[in-house]
């Protein structure tokens, strides 16, 4: 393919991928080949909102060096080495979409009984074991998995997946239907180890949250409170009364008016504050780099509130974004449960309120979003690791180790 058309199109379908909710910020990457010799890539640490053609980088399918400043994608090897074992393939597409990377810490294969999917997944979609991201054992994996199926998509383990194809169309399309097809896969293989009918997400996390609490989740016979949204202004920080899920900071007043007044962090008169803006403003003085915080209440973040689960890393971008555990803490607007929230967001970007959802935080409001993100999708993997297999988190040192890197060095060049 001519290279200036190729770059064109790895644009396209990072923002694709991003319109289809299959990917966030810039996680995973795309490339498409070029001849027999390079192919096209994305560079490390871009935007895919506002990525241009000439940013996308040239490698070099033998070796994979490349030419241009712009580093690309920690993952280059791992597109060398398809293109290489894969003669049929001429785009790729790696991704963290949600159903597919939740399934991924079981380390299974998932087979594939639709018919109609087979021409695309083969027989199954294979799931590589466990490597570090960008490391060599990850590039090894991800190839002898593909030697176990014929078909155009892989799993790699607490991680994400791959989707190939012969032009960007049906690489697009696998991993549209790869996603369909995982949540399809999570209920059909509830439904045979509960012996009942499992037809969506739903009955999943009603029954994870029976099992794991012996019928008595927390908060049960009470709706979640709403701890409100905020985002720093300097030495002040304004609460949000009008957030939603798919707008955490519209300024909307809904009967709140008090709650959106500018609240300096260190205001001494704290009796007259909601307990709420005085939970906001501790976590702000206690931690001078978060600039943005965001309650979410997204339906599997509720379930693993409500078992009171604490969560550790099943997949990477988990320990990378959020840390090596989010804990989950007991709030009743008391001055000791205020300070007791804040204190377990100690070195996390997360905490799950018992019963309540959690609050996610970042230095700003896209990477306190990022964090709802990452958050739900652990949690996601919590309920089908918990229901279809074994909760096997990722080594606590692997962990610590991803969590230093993105902190020291990915978060920086964002």
């Amino acid at each position: 393919m001519e290279i200036q058309k190729a770059r064109e199109n790895v644009v396209l379908a990072g923002k694709k991928l991003l319109e289809s909710g299959l990917i966030a910020r810039t996680w995973g990457n795309v490339s498409c080949r070029i001849s027999d010799c390079q192919f096209v890539i994305t560079p490390s640490g871009r935007a895919y909102e506002t990525l241009s053609p000439e940013e996308i980088v040239t490698v070099n399918i033998e070796d994979g060096s490349y030419c241009g400043e712009l580093k690309p994608s920690s993952e280059k090897d791992l597109h060398a080495e398809i293109y290489k074992h894969r003669k049929d393939v001429n785009f790729i597409i790696h991704t963290h979409q949600a159903s597919a990377s939740a399934l991924s810490p079981l380390g299974e294969d998932i087979p594939i009984r639709d018919s109609e999917a087979v021409s695309s997944f083969g027989g199954k979609v294979a799931c590589a074991a466990y490597g570090l991201p960008g490391s060599q054992k990850l590039k090894r994996e991800a190839v002898a998995a593909l030697t176990r199926t014929a078909g155009k998509a892989i799993l790699l383990a607490n991680h994400g997946a791959v989707c190939l194809g012969s032009d960007i169309q049906e690489a697009f399309q696998v991993a549209t239907d790869l996603e369909q097809l995982s949540a399809d896969f999570a209920c059909r293989r509830y439904s045979e180890i509960s012996g009942e009918s499992v037809k969506d997400a739903d009955k999943l996390r009603e029954d994870f949250i029976k099992l794991t609490t012996d019928g008595t989740p927390a908060e049960e016979k009470e709706p979640p409170k709403n701890l409100y949204n905020s985002e720093r202004k300097g030495e002040h920080f304004i609460m949000y009364s009008g957030a939603k899920a798919d707008a955490p900071f519209a300024e909307e007043e809904i009967n709140f008016r008090d709650l959106n007044i500018i609240v300096p962090p260190d205001n001494k008169e704290a009796d007259i504050l909601p307990a709420e803006a005085e939970l906001h403003r501790d976590i702000y003085r206690r931690y001078k780099d978060v600039g943005a915080i965001i309650h979410t209440r997204l339906p599997d973040i509720m379930a693993v509130s409500r078992a009171g689960r604490n969560l550790t890393p099943l997949l990477d971008d988990f320990a990378q974004i959020i840390g090596t555990s989010a804990r989950v803490v007991a709030y009743n607007g008391s001055a000791q449960s205020i300070k007791d929230v804040s204190g377990k967001l100690k070195g996390k970007s997360a905490v799950l309120i018992r019963g309540q959802g959690a609050l996610c935080t970042g230095p700003n409001k896209y990477d306190a979003a990022a964090a709802v993100m990452v958050l739900d999708k652990g949690c996601k993997a919590m309920i089908c690791s918990t229901l279809l297999g074994k909760v096997k988190p990722i080594n606590p040192f692997e962990a610590m180790l991803m969590r230093y890197i993105y902190l020291k060095k990915y978060s920086k060049q964002i």
